[in-house]
């Protein structure tokens, strides 16, 4: 089955005011102010065919997907992990800088213990360096999402 190239094309969620990047295997989390004026970006378009028995019908990926939360003690890590960010956050609001990352981060943090972002090592490990270290640690052992 022939992809699509990578570039940007309209929100796959059907929001016509943003564009989103295709990788060329997947959506990214990149979005871009669609122009009014400017001529629609082309969608991506699989080539038409039968599919075989042979052949698997490939459905794209939408990032960022809704994550369950596996078990009560893994929503208890993530909430903890959540308060601590905001802990760690209010603590150190004297200091304007940090505030540039540990806000976002912190709200990030709260959409994985909602479910709406992937728990990812990474991002665990940024947040026990540049947030909390206890919140970090909790987030890197609570189950990951990918």
């Amino acid at each position: 089955m022939e992809t699509a190239q990578a570039g940007w094309y309209p929100d796959p969620s059907g929001d016509a005011t943003k564009l989103r990047y295709w990788d060329g295997e997947r959506w990214t989390d990149d979005y871009a102010d669609a122009q009014p004026n400017a001529q629609a970006a082309p969608q991506p378009t699989p080539t038409p065919q039968q599919p075989s028995a042979t052949q698997p019908v490939a459905t794209p990926t939408y990032y960022p997907q809704a994550q369950p939360v596996a078990n009560d003690s893994d929503r208890g890590l993530r909430l903890a992990a959540f308060i601590l960010c905001i802990v760690s956050t209010v603590a150190v609001c004297w200091a304007i800088i940090p505030l540039a990352w540990m806000i976002p981060m912190t709200v990030h943090c709260y959409g994985i213990y909602k479910g709406t972002k992937a728990n990812t090592t990474g991002f665990g490990v940024c947040t026990l360096i540049f947030v909390s270290l206890i919140g970090g640690i909790l987030l890197l052992i609570s189950k990951k999402d990918r």
